[in-house]
This record gives structure tokens, C-alpha cells and sequence, in this order.
């Protein structure tokens, strides 16, 4: 074999410093499993290793800079200097540069006899079709007269925050480069293969290290983002809404969904589940979808109304992720406390917004409501929490409580669900700072005093979401000026310029008659 130091002047300008991408290691068992198939491997022991007398892709060990051959499949971020196998910590918008390293492995003194040059080689990649949490893409080499005929290695692919990721090929941005060849590859190298070669695109690869080529394309990240806001409304005049509204028995509330794609990736078939609590009954005929294909608004059949009128059940269709991805589901409860209930009682309403293929987000408004029936003896609750985003990832927290006859306030913990240390405190505001992205549930739980002993109370309505996108706050309850529509699927492409905020008002107005 040819000496293998310097005999590939371009790969320094493919990759600054691959040549420590893969060190020769040895390879555990559970990492070969992504490559294949089984096929006989020479190990490299400096010039003069005698390569194979038939040809072969990827069959060397040992390689300096390489390793082990069989792992020809890896990956780099963007303005990364190593490649690498896996890519487990992608995030939106990154285009990572996949690269497929190909190597016949026969002896150079085959070549002028034409037995040890690989006829009709292509390379494919097989990219993921959809959206998940990981991802697997599959390199495969081929060749008509190769021993064996095709091999393969897999790339796989994680997000940082743990999310949902989709793959996009970028089209045009396939290249092959070697020592005699630096040119550009059809798209169809990510669709049925394209054809490569030593010196030109005619399928030929010789044998020796000196032919080996490097083929690169790019792909993008795309994340689905998306956000719920709940709130509520008094149905007596008021066009306020609000996190809570105090009410009187038997009067209604109007309540507010607003679900929002806020990310890179259409979402389809979105489902709206509102847990009505019992206490509250949804009014027949009054819950109604506005969205770009309905700026005045599309009342549901009773139907959406289930369990026995304590959950409304709808699917509002797909949206795209532009400025007219937002819908508002909105719709009455009359309140219905049982004959029991005394004093003050909070009802939380939770609301579940789920696309197809990904993972449901929640948020919750209340209504406290007077029974007009007092009660006795001590009483004591967590009654609201607050959450106020701020700019850095950082929040600020609140927590209302009742405490009386006879009980008071103790302390309360903070938990901020990113894993860090509980905060126990006197204080009813504290802030804290998140370290990343994501979406997070926050949850209060405050102690009490009752006849000298310690009570712990909490409820859904002190636990709350909040979601954190390239640092910045993804905020529930500002309705958006909204733009054209193009939503596919269950609604067509209408122009909807200022048309949402506007029908949203009309439909609020209408709601709280």
C-alpha cells in the first residue's frame, strides 16, 4: 500500500482538523452493531500493508485518523472542527454536515489490470422521514463487482433539550472530493444514490488509500415548538381576561385557549382537551373555534362537549409555523358547586394541547366561586400560582394562599422542575434563573399552622408551565397581531391580515353576554 500520511491533500480543507475525528480505538461490540454487514478486515500497520486482491469498501482497522474503517458514517455541527458519531446534542436551525468516507480496500497493484477497481459505485443516504425525539440516518456504499456488493453505517442524532427534531436535506449541497476530484453530487445521492469515482462521476474507485473520497451533504434542524395560554373571563360585560375571576354560584365564566406554533415545523390535527373541574358545567352551543380559515368564528356541535358537560374534546386542525399558526378556542361554564361546598372554592381549569406525533402542553386559569354558605372552623389552601417570565430564562414567582380561622402561614417550597434544589421559603415573591431551553412545570406547595400542628397543602392551580425558546420567554396571554394564513390540511390558505385579534374580540364580546 501507499504511504497513508499526506496522501490526502484536501481533506484539510473539507473539515479543519478531522484528522482527529475518529481515533483508533477498539470498538465495543454494541457500536459495530451500527454498521454492516460482516465482512473480512485487514488491520493497518503503516506503509507497505498489503491491501486485498479483490476490491472492497471499508474493510480496514487501525487506520490513523480513521480507526475502524466500518465507521465511515459521521457527523459535524455547525462551525464544529471534529466529526462525529452520534450528533446528540442538535438543536433548531443547526445545519450539520454529514460526511461519507469511502475507501476501496484493494491492493494498488490490481489497478492497471482493472481487478481491484470498484465498477458502478454509488453512495445513498437514507435520511428520517418525520419527527422524533432521535433520529438514524444510514449511509450505504455500493458496487457492482465489490466483496460484499454494498455496505453500510449509521449516523444517529439527538436533541439538546430532549425534544422532537425533524431532518431536512439541503438541497445542492452534496459535494465528492479526493485527491483527483472536487465537484458537486446530484440531490439524488439522499433519494436513489448518486455515482461516484476517483476521477470522474463514472462509477470507478481504485484501489489504495491515495483514491479514497469523501462525500459530504448538509441537513437542517427543524424543531416543532408550540404553546398553550389558559384564561377566564366574567360573562357579564367585562372583556378582561385573566389568569382567575372571582364569581357568584350559578353565574358563568368565559374562558380562553390560545394555542400557538411557535417553532420550524407544520404541526397537523391539534387537539384541544379541557378538563372542566366538577363544580363547573360547559354551556351547550358555546364553544367555538377562530382561526385563519374562521375569522368569524366556527361553533362546534355539542359533541366536543363530553363527560357529562365537564370536558370539551376538539381538534382544530393543522397549522403552519408562521405568523398564522395561533388559534383561540373559546366557550362558556355555568358554575355549579355541589349543595356542600362553603365559603370560597377555586375551580382550576387545565387545558391540553396535543398535536399529532408529539407530546401534550397544559395550562390551567381558575375561578374562585362564592357559595354564599360560610364555613366553620380553620381553613387553609394554595390557591393560586404566578409565574412571570422574564428575559434570560429567568421567572418570577408567586403564591397566593387562604389561611383563617385559626390557621397562618408557614413557609412554602418551590419546586422549578429543571432539577435543582427545592426553595423553601417566608416569601410569597422569589425569582429564579433556568440554565436552558425547554418547558418546565413549576409547583408550590406552602405549609401551615393549624392547632400547632404542621399542615402541607397544594393544588393544580399552584403548579404551572412555562416554556423558554433561544432564551427568551414564550409568554401566555398576549393575544398577536396575526398575518396571512397558509395552513394545510382541515383548513385552506385565507388572508387573515389583523382579521384573528379583531374576531377574537367580536367572539369575546359574544362570549360574555
Amino acid at each position: 500500500m501507499k504511504r497513508f500520511f499526506g496522501r490526502f491533500s484536501t481533506r484539510a480543507k473539507i473539515v479543519a482538523a478531522t484528522a482527529i475525528a475518529v481515533i483508533a480505538i477498539a470498538v465495543p461490540a454494541a457500536v459495530i452493531a451500527g454498521f454492516g454487514p460482516d465482512r473480512p478486515t485487514k488491520v493497518y500497520n503503516g506503509p507497505g500493508t498489503p491491501g486485498f486482491d479483490y476490491p472492497t469498501f471499508n474493510s480496514f482497522t487501525n487506520v490513523p485518523g480513521i480507526g475502524d474503517e466500518r465507521r465511515f458514517f459521521t457527523g459535524m455541527y455547525p462551525n464544529g472542527t471534529v466529526l462525529t458519531d452520534p450528533l446528540a446534542q442538535v438543536k433548531q436551525g443547526d445545519e450539520l454536515t454529514l460526511q461519507v468516507y469511502v475507501h476501496n480496500g484493494a491492493d494498488p497493484k490490481y489497478n492497471e489490470s482493472g481487478q481491484g477497481v470498484a465498477r458502478n459505485t454509488k453512495v445513498k443516504v437514507v435520511l428520517p422521514n418525520g419527527a422524533a425525539k432521535s433520529q438514524q440516518a444510514t449511509a450505504y456504499v455500493s458496487a457492482d463487482n465489490t466483496q460484499p456488493t454494498q455496505v453500510f453505517d449509521t449516523l444517529d442524532f439527538a436533541a439538546e433539550n430532549g425534544g422532537f427534531f425533524e431532518l431536512d436535506y439541503v438541497e445542492g449541497s452534496a459535494r465528492i472530493r479526493g485527491n483527483h476530484i472536487n465537484t458537486t453530487l446530484p440531490d439524488s445521492v439522499v433519494t436513489t444514490g448518486a455515482t461516484i469515482g476517483t476521477d470522474a462521476l463514472d462509477g470507478n474507485i481504485s484501489g489504495c488509500f491515495e483514491k479514497e473520497v469523501l462525500v459530504t451533504l448538509k441537513v437542517k434542524v427543524n424543531m416543532p415548538r408550540y404553546t398553550i395560554s389558559k384564561q377566564v373571563g366574567v360573562a357579564s360585560g367585562t372583556t378582561e381576561w385573566k389568569e382567575s375571576v372571582d364569581i357568584n354560584k350559578n353565574d358563568k365564566a368565559a374562558w380562553l385557549i390560545t394555542f400557538k406554533n411557535t417553532g420550524a415545523t407544520q404541526l397537523k390535527n391539534v387537539k384541544i382537551v379541557d378538563e372542566v373541574p366538577a363544580g363547573l358545567t360547559v354551556v351547550p352551543g358555546s364553544v367555538m373555534l377562530i382561526n385563519g380559515n374562521y375569522p368569524n368564528g366556527y361553533t362546534y356541535p355539542d359533541t366536543a362537549i363530553q363527560a357529562n358537560g365537564r370536558q370539551v374534546n376538539v381538534d382544530i386542525g393543522n397549522y403552519n409555523p408562521d405568523a398564522a399558526g395561533v388559534a383561540y378556542l373559546v366557550f362558556k361554564t355555568t358554575a355549579t358547586p355541589p349543595a356542600d361546598a362553603c365559603d370560597k372554592v377555586t375551580y382550576v381549569n387545565k387545558a391540553y394541547a396535543t398535536p399529532t406525533g408529539y407530546g401534550a402542553i397544559w395550562d390551567t386559569a381558575n375561578v374562585v366561586v362564592d357559595t354564599k354558605n360560610p364555613c366553620q372552623g380553620p381553613a387553609y389552601s394554595c390557591d393560586l400560582l404566578k409565574v412571570e417570565s422574564l428575559a434570560d430564562r429567568k421567572v418570577r414567582v408567586a403564591v397566593d394562599y387562604t389561611a383563617k380561622n385559626g390557621a397562618t402561614f408557614s413557609n412554602v417550597t418551590y419546586n422549578f422542575g429543571d432539577g435543582s434544589a427545592n426553595m423553601l421559603t417566608d416569601k410569597q415573591n422569589v425569582e429564579h434563573q433556568y440554565a436552558k431551553d425547554g418547558t418546565y412545570t413549576i409547583a408550590a406547595t406552602v405549609r401551615f399552622k393549624v392547632d400547632n400542628q404542621d399542615k402541607t397543602a397544594t393544588s393544580e392551580q399552584c403548579s404551572k408551565q412555562v416554556t423558554f425558546t433561544s432564551g427568551k420567554p414564550v409568554t401566555p396571554g398576549q393575544l398577536p397581531n396575526t398575518g396571512p394564513a397558509d395552513m394545510a390540511g382541515i383548513f385552506a390558505a385565507v388572508s387573515i391580515a389583523g382579521a384573528l385579534a379583531h374576531r377574537l374580540f367580536w367572539a369575546r364580546r359574544k362570549l360574555m353576554r
